[in-house]
């Protein structure tokens, strides 16, 4: 195992057990209850997927793929009244310079890519398309609603060793 992966796994051992525990909490302060789990976006053993690892704790869940590209994608999901699915797409390097419109478009791309792993996938190729028809009213790091009560935000998180792409799609009841 590469000592990228290595970091990553260690990072995230710890990651989920405290974000359960503070949602353990909060949720037994509002004991609401949810008549939905997350579950799996992909699976192990499908193409271009090296690593797969799939953790869900009630209505939270965090996914973690290393693709043969050098793409670290984790997917953290909570499902319940409202859902929420962020996608973070992780790659070694310095995009500092790259620009807003940069990162539109490639948030458009990996959405189409992934939904060509395989007939399960396929939906999200609705999401780069969406995000590919409305990139040019988006702003990085706002949410933009793109059908009444489903909401589409791009951001990212760059430094001199990696640069991270947001993708948050979440829907929000009245």
């Amino acid at each position: 195992m590469n000592q990228f992966a290595k970091t990553i796994k260690f990072r995230y051992r710890f990651l989920l057990p405290a974000v359960v525990a503070l949602t353990t909490f909060f949720a037994c302060e509002n004991s609401q209850s949810c008549k939905y789990k997350p579950s799996p976006v992909f699976e192990k053993g499908l193409p271009h997927v090296t690593e797969y690892n799939f953790e869900q704790q009630g209505t939270q869940s965090l996914e973690s793929l290393l693709l043969d590209r050098g793409i670290l994608l984790e997917i953290s999901q909570e499902v319940c009244n409202q859902s929420r699915q962020e996608y973070r797409f992780t790659v070694p390097g310095d995009y500092a310079a790259l620009p807003d419109s940069f990162w539109m478009k490639e948030a458009s791309r990996q959405f189409v890519y992934l939904s060509s792993f395989s007939e399960k996938q396929a939906p999200l190729k609705a999401w780069g398309d969406i995000i590919e028809l409305r990139r040019g009213d988006m702003r990085l790091g706002e949410d933009r609603e793109v059908q009444p009560g489903v909401f589409v935000r791009v951001d990212r998180v760059v430094n001199s060793q990696q640069g991270i792409l947001l993708v948050v799609l979440s829907q929000k009841g009245e």
